[in-house]
Parts: C-alpha cells; sequence; structure tokens
C-alpha cells in the first residue's frame, strides 16, 4: 500500500512539473557537437520561434535525451536573448558541460531534443509564466 501512495505522489510531481512549462514557443531546429581540448565540447543549438512578439528575456531550456530515453543533460537558452516573432536564434555552449561528450559518441538520430520555456518577457513589456 505504501509502494502505490509513493507512485501516485510522484506521478502527481512529475506531472506539476511537466505542466510548468511550454514547449510550443520555440523549437530546436538542430545542433551540433564538436569536440574542444582536453575532453570538452562545444554544442550549438539553432532555435526558431513561434512566439506571438519579439521575445526580450527568456527562461528555457533545451533538454537532449537518447533514443531510449536516458538522459544526457539540459543546456539554457540564453536569458536575455532577443528573438524576433517568427526568427531564428543560435546559442553556442562553450564548453558544455563534460557529461555532453556523449553527442560526439551518438547517432544524431539517436538524439532527441525538446524545448521547454519557463518564463518570458516580451518586447511590449508584457509577461507570461508557464
Amino acid at each position: 500500500m505504501l509502494r502505490f501512495l509513493l507512485a501516485i505522489t510522484l506521478g502527481a510531481v512529475a506531472g506539476e512539473a511537466a505542466a510548468g512549462c511550454n514547449k510550443e514557443l520555440l523549437n530546436i531546429e538542430g545542433w551540433s557537437a564538436k569536440s574542444m581540448a582536453e575532453r570538452r565540447v562545444e554544442v550549438s543549438m539553432d532555435l526558431s520561434s513561434s512566439a506571438p512578439k519579439p521575445i526580450r528575456i527568456i527562461e528555457a531550456l533545451v533538454y537532449f535525451r537518447d533514443a531510449l530515453d536516458g538522459d544526457i543533460g539540459e543546456l539554457p537558452v540564453e536569458r536575455d536573448a532577443h528573438i524576433p516573432v517568427g526568427g531564428n536564434y543560435t546559442r553556442l555552449v562553450k564548453p558544455a558541460p563534460a557529461h555532453f561528450d556523449r553527442l560526439l559518441k551518438l547517432r544524431k538520430q539517436d538524439v532527441k531534443t525538446h524545448v521547454c520555456v519557463f518564463a518570458v518577457l516580451y518586447e511590449d513589456g508584457t509577461k507570461e509564466k508557464f
């Protein structure tokens, strides 16, 4: 019975965390990873906006997972990124955290990505939190 209650509680908490972001506002169009010195990795991400207004400040993460849904990690979108309506934005993370060296070993088709936007400030001063 205790295991059942624990499973329900964990499911409810996980559902609340998933409901706290917008996965439609930004889309990842592509990414690349290249090796740097001392086992470090440089990751570049190309994002496109489907926001109704230009973005002035954003709180968002790009998640990377493998084909078996194993966590590779997440990288932040630059907080002060200015992203136009329908525009593109490229984020270069140099160096990325050490565990991102998996991106050098995996096939691109074996890596799944998604963007989770938690809050946004539009150019006109309106805010949205998800």
